[in-house]
């Protein structure tokens, strides 16, 4: 009898997903790897954090730690101009390459968290140029989600 009455009350289908159509199962299976890849996703994005941390606090610290050794130097230089002028160069690089590691981080707000460093002291060089083109980062482009891809 118990038998007979679960017959009657047992649903005729396990799952909905059995007679749904083909589109909504694809998009089961769509949901289902994102919501899978999510995880790996979000660490990819901490690790990327981490990183341009490392490397903004790495050149924000190379340059404030040149500071004094080049004020050393421009001190004793005597008046050399070479000197003088090698000594801008450095400084004119090592600023550049931590004002580009900050400018990184405000390129790419979205992917990074990171807050960029102070701008570090300079060193007094008796207001000599540098002559050589420091290094820059280009900003990356960001493009839009609906873009077509470039044909190569």
């Amino acid at each position: 009898m118990f038998d007979s009455l679960l017959r009657f009350f047992r649903p005729r289908r396990s799952s909905p997903w059995d007679s749904a159509p083909p589109w909504a199962l694809e998009l089961k299976h769509i949901q289902e790897r994102v919501l899978n890849k999510e995880d790996q996703q979000m660490s990819a994005q901490d690790d990327l954090n981490a990183a341009v941390g490392v490397l903004v606090k790495g050149y924000s610290d190379l340059h404030t730690a040149l500071v004094p050794a080049l004020q050393i130097i421009a001190d004793n230089a005597n008046g050399n101009a070479a000197i003088i002028q090698q000594i801008a160069n450095i400084q004119g690089v090592s600023q550049k390459m931590a004002q580009d590691a900050a400018a990184l981080t405000a390129a790419i707000p979205a992917a990074t968290t990171v807050t960029p460093p102070a701008s570090p002291p300079s060193v007094d060089t008796g207001g000599t140029q540098a002559d050589v083109a420091p290094p820059s980062i280009d900003v990356p482009p960001v493009t839009d989600p609906n873009a077509t891809p470039p044909t190569s």
